[in-house]
């Protein structure tokens, strides 16, 4: 094994010089010569604000209160920080050492103390008492001298900085094994806060003309002018390249030499997730924000005059110009990616050439522009990841839409095609347009975003985003009305910034219509809307057939219902970087159909609408996806009835055909539930041993591991694993019994070593070559291959584990997880993968080390409290949301069918607030037959005791139909409803207690009342 470990460090070192740098003559954007012949013809402001919008601001300050108000605070701010910014309080402020960042700072008080803890903290940053921390969960103050910062890194770039870190043992940040700085946070606090106050003084300066703001912007400037060419490029997990930062940037994932890094990751010439986490003055990808920050301030200020004397000094200006803001976007013309962070960062370009006159880099801004409203967003404007990640992209880029307003190129410059640009209307003449008017169509009825995918119950068409809607495109008159549900009919209550630049004066007195939100079905984001009440605010019932992407759940064909300000059907959202947020990802989580207990698959799932037709009193949506490769149909059909304003219910029919088991799953808004159900008998199906493994993973070239002393304990504390010492050896294959390893891309040597932990055997695995793409390779603590797992670990759903291990070598980052198939160990899209509690990534050095973990293997259902029954009867749940308003669900158990209730995860807050909340799930079980499975229920949101709807149940066919066809009877208190859903138009006949119907279409309802039927809504067909 020591020759593997000189081989791979050899070859580390090889690899490090043989790929080709990136230089910074090579990147047309880091000439910055244009600034020299166009900086002089700008007329400033020249970025988002411009003169005309000054001009209109101090219209809205003559003629409003709430332009007064937003005036007088912003003057009254900056005014009340002049005292304060003395040289001595700046150099306090903004730190020649490099800022860390406010995230990936986990606190090990909380972990000493076992609260439940975030890998990024969750800190009070106190401005009274700016050289300290507060842990907002368990209270302790850093610097701290029981957590003391005993590890050093001293830079050698530039003037030398030392950058210090908590010595004690490392933290799991997500796929990192690294140490917090609380000193790095506390610098990046204190920039942040300062760059705030550099904004708010320019703000004054602007709207007041009062010198003394801008010189205290001048001040500010000047101090980051001297110390910002020496801030290195870092990202959030602590690593720092230690280099000259334009040649840092253009390699970032693959660096002339060694990143610093206060281990126990070592270094590998590369930071960690690359431009993703990566920042000079913070270190999440998003430098944006201070790059706007301090060009609109220059952009403001820069020619302001003093007793007829400019303020800034010729030199002064080229120093911020140079030093500060084209310095500052050294990293973000570096990259070249267009994703929900980048395309803020190349708007931020984008302004820094409005304002110092570099066309290339107005080009730059606009080109991700024109790539995110042509391809990050779809083609009908929906969000290719979330309705929140949407509003983070659009944070990202409104601005260059405001900036273009009547911009054009400076006087004698064209690109090298001979082109100029003038005169560009964003707003009108892209797809922006689209963007926008998805953002609109994808609202409820409070103007809130249902928290599908990535998204949070709090996600909202903020009043910045309406204002800019309502300014730009006049139009179109909902918009207009819904800045006035926004912000009052007197529009006092809007976004006051926005409004006063932004706003022309007298628009309240504009009519408008109500606001209206429309039933709609996104084309291409495939998710679907039906609404009720006169304005379509009523509810919202939306069903998702949205194909996977980046931000999305295993959710296809999810419903969710929302009705008069309560989720009665909700989504549980996102946990953010939570560890546990595949929690909320999962299929279990979300209101859908399960197959075989198995996660959804996402690549090729697809998702399209089938049916999409509304009536005065029926609407209907129907929609399939190839969820589940085992199956030939997975279908959902949904129609919402209406009876009077505020009085409907929902009918949902979902079929499945395919695989061995079908459940239909659900879980309640909250836990004033009752039941009316047959007699329920206490425990869930017997749990079934599953097969699984351990997987040691690793994508780096030229890295070697190997692994001794493995143990697994289960439930009876007894060693399961079957070969610890790795001494004993297939008779067929030579390998390690009872290890595997998995090829994915790359190739890897691995077998038998004759140097242990305490003995002279173990198991390594060295990385011998890349693949295609990357290295993608894993040796397996257990017998699979990585794919199918027959021959893996025996292991019980529910149980605890402890598995132990010892590890040395030289790769940096091995990535440990379990991988299990929770039914059939010889599918390969059977695989759910899963972190492990307390090893996520370990970093195998020279030293032999200790590996402890622990993990459950969840029963297929992940439920607690089970009770069932499976009788064929008519089931009812209702819950209490409040005084005013029940929910509640109705169904019928077909034969054969199981129902289960169990409470399962509820958490939805990401800060912990709510650890441990349960709600209670539905799951209705099936067998899978020749014939699909049909699933009938009935939801119903009402004022407590006066619910419609009694019961459902479906009504038989003809055989020769059955394939096709679905009828379900629902009962009200008025009659019954009768709902025909046919996967074709074909002819039929349904025999009704009432009467014979003959239908010959997709979906029709036909309603009985006192024997007789008396009425029909055919939605499509005849």
């Amino acid at each position: 094994m020591r020759q593997w470990l000189l081989v791979a460090i050899l070859l580390l070192e090889v690899h490090a010089v043989s790929e080709a740098q990136r230089r910074p003559e090579d990147e047309p954007l880091l000439d910055w010569t244009a600034c020299e012949q166009y900086r002089a013809t700008i007329a400033h402001p020249a970025g988002v604000i411009k003169p005309a919008d000054v001009a209109r601001a101090h219209a809205n300050i003559a003629r409003y209160a709430w332009a007064q108000r937003y005036a007088a605070g912003v003057e009254g701010q900056a005014r009340a920080r002049l005292p304060e910014l003395t040289p001595e309080y700046l150099v306090r402020m903004i730190p020649e050492t490099t800022p860390g960042d406010t995230l990936f700072t986990p606190c090990p008080a909380c972990r000493d103390q076992g609260k439940p803890a975030h890998p990024h903290g969750q800190w009070h940053w106190p401005v009274e008492d700016p050289d300290h921390l507060i842990c907002k969960v368990c209270g302790t103050v850093f610097p701290n001298d029981q957590y003391p910062e005993s590890i050093v890194l001293r830079t050698t770039y530039g003037k030398p900085q030392e950058l210090s870190f908590y010595g004690g043992p490392g933290f799991q940040i997500f796929s990192y094994v690294g140490r917090p700085s609380f000193s790095g946070n506390i610098r990046a606090c204190k920039v942040a806060y300062m760059v705030g106050v550099l904004r708010n003084c320019a703000e004054a300066y602007l709207l007041t003309g009062d010198m003394e703001f801008a010189a205290a912007v001048r001040a500010i400037l000047l101090r980051l002018a001297d110390v910002y060419p020496n801030w290195l490029v870092h990202v959030g997990y602590g690593e720092y390249a230690d280099m000259d930062p334009h040649i840092a940037a253009l390699n970032i994932d693959n660096l002339p030499a060694d990143e610093l890094t206060p281990g126990p990751t070592k270094p590998d010439r590369k930071l960690h997730t690359g431009y993703w986490s990566a920042g000079r003055s913070s270190a999440v990808g998003m430098d944006a924000g201070f790059v706007r920050a301090v060009t609109e301030a220059y952009d403001f200020t820069c020619e302001a005059e003093r007793d007829g004397e400019p303020l800034y000094t010729e030199d002064e200006r080229r120093r911020i110009e140079r030093n500060l803001i084209l310095e500052s976007t050294v990293l973000l013309v570096a990259d070249k990616s267009v994703n929900n962070k980048s395309v803020g960062n190349a708007t931020a370009v984008a302004l820094v050439g409005m304002t110092l006159g570099h066309p290339g880099m107005v080009r730059f801004g606009l080109d991700v522009f024109m790539d995110t409203v042509n391809e990050w967003f779809l083609a009908d404007g929906g969000t290719s990841e979330s309705w929140s990640y949407a509003s983070m992209t659009l944070s990202g880029i409104w601005a260059l839409g405001q900036a273009f307003r009547g911009y054009s190129d400076p006087p004698g410059y064209a690109d090298a095609a001979g082109q100029r640009l003038r005169g560009i209307d964003l707003y009108h003449d892209t797809n922006y347009k689209l963007a926008w008017q998805a953002m609109f169509n994808g609202l409820q009825g409070d103007l809130r975003y249902p928290p599908l995918a990535d998204g949070h119950t709090t996600s909202a068409l903020g009043a910045d985003f309406v204002e800019l809607m309502a300014a730009n495109y006049p139009e179109n008159e909902q918009y207009l009305a819904l800045l006035r549900e926004v912000a009052g009919p007197d529009l006092a209550r809007g976004h006051a910034h926005h409004a006063l630049y932004f706003r022309e004066p007298g628009l309240e007195e504009k009519p408008s219509p109500p606001l209206t939100l429309p039933d709609y079905v996104f084309p291409a984001l495939q998710i679907g809307y039906l609404r009720s009440g006169e304005t379509g605010r009523d509810s919202a019932l939306v069903l998702s057939a949205s194909d996977w992407g980046g931000h999305h759940h295993n959710d296809s064909l999810s419903l969710y219902y929302w009705q008069q300000g309560r989720e009665l059907l909700s989504d549980l959202g996102y946990l953010w970087d939570h560890p546990q947020s595949h929690m909320t990802r999962r299929t279990f989580a979300h209101n859908t159909v399960m197959v075989d207990g198995r996660e959804q698959q996402t690549v090729g799932r697809g998702g399209k609408f089938t049916l999409f037709a509304t009536t005065d009193r029926v609407k209907v949506m129907e929609a399939e996806s190839q969820a589940y490769p085992q199956t030939s149909l997975y279908r959902r059909t949904v129609a919402q009835v209406s009876y009077a304003p505020g009085r409907q219910y929902v009918l949902d029919v979902f079929r499945v055909r395919g695989g061995q088991r079908h459940e239909y799953v659900f879980h309640g808004p909250n836990n004033a539930m009752t039941v009316e159900a047959p007699d329920l008998v206490q425990g869930g199906p017997a749990v079934q041993p599953v097969r699984g493994c351990v997987r040691l993973w690793v994508n780096q070239e030229d890295v070697a591991f190997q692994v001794d002393d493995v143990t697994l304990s289960g439930p009876e504390g007894t060693n399961i694993f079957p070969n610890s010492q790795a001494t004993g050896l297939d008779a067929q294959s030579g390998k390690p019994a009872g290890f595997g390893y998995y090829r994915g891309d790359g190739e890897a040597e691995w077998g038998a070593v004759t140097e242990g932990h305490g003995d002279d055997a173990s198991v390594g695995l060295r990385v011998t070559r890349p693949g295609a793409q990357r290295v993608n390779v894993a040796l397996l603590l257990g017998d699979s291959d990585g794919y199918t797992g027959p021959r893996a670990l025996e292991l019980l759903p529910g149980a605890e584990y402890r598995l132990s291990f010892w590890i040395k070598g030289t790769a940096p980052n091995v990535q440990v997880e379990l991988v299990y198939w929770p039914s059939d160990p010889n599918d390969a899209n059977n695989r759910v993968y899963r972190a492990l509690s307390g090893a996520r990534v370990v970093s195998a050095g020279a030293e032999w080390q200790q590996v402890e973990a622990t993990f459950t293997i969840p029963d297929v259902l992940d439920m607690k409290n089970v009770r069932q029954a499976a009788v064929v009867a008519p089931w009812r749940l209702s819950w209490e949301l409040d005084d005013q308003f029940a929910f509640s669900a109705f169904w019928t158990n077909e034969s054969g069918q199981t129902t289960l209730l169990g409470d399962g995860w509820g958490q939805r807050d990401y800060r912990n607030s709510d650890v441990g909340a349960t709600l209670p799930y539905i799951v209705r079980r099936a067998p899978a037959w020749e014939q699909a499975t049909v699933f009938a229920t009935v939801f119903e949101g009402h004022a407590p005791g006066e619910g419609l709807v009694r019961s459902v149940r479906l009504v038989p066919v003809p055989e020769a139909q059955a394939p096709n066809a679905v009828v379900v009877a629902v009962a009200t208190g008025e009659g019954t409803d009768y709902f025909i859903s046919c996967l074709e138009p074909r002819p039929l006949t349904v025999s009704l207690p009432e009467g014979p119907v003959d239908f010959a279409g997709r979906f029709a309802m036909v309603s009985a009342r006192d024997g007789r039927l008396t009425e029909a809504a055919v939605v499509q067909g005849q």
